[in-house]
Parts: C-alpha cells; structure tokens; sequence
C-alpha cells in the first residue's frame, strides 16, 4: 500500500464554464504539483468541491487523476457523503478506478454525532469496503474529533492516515501524540498550522494554497525535516500573508484561488455555482499581494 505523507495538495479541481470537468487543465495541473516534488494528490475534497460533483464526475474525475499520475505519487480521493451507507456505496464505484487511499468525514447533516457514533461511522465503513481510508477531521467544518477519538481511528483496521485540520495549534499537537505509535499517518490540513505543525511530528500538510505554489510547501517540508527553523518560519509568514488574502469580502476563498490559477494558466476560474469569480476590484486587491510577496 502506498502511504500518504509529504506536500499532498488538496487537488482543485478544474472547470468549463458550463460546469463541466476541464481535463486539460487537470493534466497541466497535476504536473505542475508533481514537477514541483509534490508527494501525493488528494482530490475530491473541499478544495475539489467534492460534495458538488455528480457520482458521473466524480468517476471521471478519479480516472483522470489516476491516469495522469500514472503511479508516480499515491493518489487519495474524497467521499463526501452525509451518512456511512452512502460512503460505503460511493466507495464500491471508486475502488477499481486508480485511487489509492479514498477519505470521508464525519457524518455531516444533523443532528451532531457523539465520539462514539463517530467510531462506528468509521468502523461501519472500513468493515464493508476493502479501500485504505483517510479520516477527514475538519474541526471548523464538521463536529470535532477529540484526541482520544484520533487515537482510536488511528489503531482502527483499514485506517491508514487522518487529515487534520483545525484552528488551534494545541489540539493539533495533541492529535499528533495520540497518533504517535499507531503506524498511521497524520497530516495537518489547511495553511496556518504547516510549519509548526511539521516541526512537531506530523507527517505531511493538504492544503489548496498548494496547488499554486507547491514548491514553497516543498522546500517548507524539506527545512522541516533538516531543522531549519528559521527558514520554515519565513516560509510559514509567506504562506500566512498567501492565504489572509483569499479573504476577500464577498467571494470565496475557492474562487480566489482559481482565480490565481487562471493567471498562471494553470485553470479557468469557474467554481460549482453559485460560486462566482472575482469582481474587478477584488482581483486588483488579490494582485497587489501577489506583487509584493513576489509569488508570481
């Protein structure tokens, strides 16, 4: 089995304007993460605006990924459903088409599940599919996944790495002990948390910021694992002012990011509606950063 550890981008996920997958632009994308030393994909997810596609796009979104990588790093793909039998069904049409490792959150419609009903979730579908699974922990999203819940998925058969985002640094730290020893790994979602979330013990980062520059998170992970920490905390200082700017009043964090990707041509701006592109004036706030953090 591969294991997911490293720069793993959370995959945007590419669009015509008519909502229809953008595969040409999937290809110039994932090779750019990939010449950039990128160590696995993730796609589906958040970022991927898994939830929006179709069972149909999501397949073919799986496919593709799976062709263009072509082995070369592991590919993981996200199962955006809102209860375990509906995982569980996803999963089965997933299984043979090129991914790795699948992931799931916790159940997400009401009402709030308990730490053991989150258990079972996971425990319900890790006994009724053969794929490796990723946890999907998204404390800001979804209902928090304690520490010692995290420990227990961890040493949990069929669970081979947890995605752990969140906003504080102190859960995330006591999420990485409670990892510690289980064989699974644990990897910090989102931006803020990647370097002192490295030089702590995790194993890698997914976040979309990556998919823009991954060779500032590559060289950020390779300072990490040197003990370079003033380099990772001038990387970090970079990669926080990068995503402070995708806080635009009025549009989404997502459409800042292709937007950003369209001007590198890498991706047209299109999101799932009703997402919409930058206004005029946004995209000129958006460039201004840009400039003066010398990204582009």
């Amino acid at each position: 089995m591969k294991e997911l550890y490293g720069i793993v981008p959370a995959l945007i996920t590419p669009l015509n304007e008519d909502g229809s997958l953008d595969i040409a632009s999937l290809e110039k994308l994932i090779g750019h993460l990939l010449d950039h030393g990128c160590h696995g994909i993730f796609a589906a997810g958040m970022t991927g605006e898994g939830a929006a596609l179709t069972p149909e796009k999501l397949a073919a979104l799986t496919r593709a990924c799976a062709r263009i990588i072509g082995g070369r790093v592991p590919l993981a793909v996200g199962v955006l459903e809102a209860d375990a039998r509906r995982v569980v069904e996803t999963a089965h049409r997933l299984e043979d088409l090129g991914a790795d490792v699948l992931s799931t959150t916790v159940p997400y419609a009401p009402p709030v599940p308990t730490q053991q009903q989150i258990l079972d979730h996971f425990a319900h579908i890790t006994r009724h599919t053969s794929a490796a699974w990723m946890v999907y922990g998204n404390s800001g999203a979804f209902t928090n996944i304690t520490p010692a819940t995290m420990g227990q998925l961890a040493r949990m058969p069929g669970v081979c790495a947890i995605k752990d985002t969140r906003g504080d640094f102190e859960g995330h730290l006591k999420d990485i002990m409670a990892v510690r020893g289980s064989g699974t790994r644990l990897l910090c979602g989102g931006e803020y948390l990647v370097g002192p979330g490295l030089l702590y013990g995790a194993d890698g980062n997914i976040s979309g910021a990556t998919n823009l520059f991954p060779g500032l998170f590559v060289h950020l992970y390779d300072c990490a694992r040197a003990g370079d920490v003033a380099s990772v905390r001038r990387d970090s200082e970079t990669i926080a002012r990068l995503h402070a700017m995708t806080a635009q009043p009025g549009v989404s964090w997502l459409a800042v990011f292709k937007y950003i990707g369209s001007r590198m041509g890498l991706m047209q701006p299109w999101c799932c509606a009703p997402y919409v592109p930058p206004t005029p004036e946004q995209a000129r706030r958006i460039d201004a950063v840009l400039d003066e953090l010398g990204l582009l």
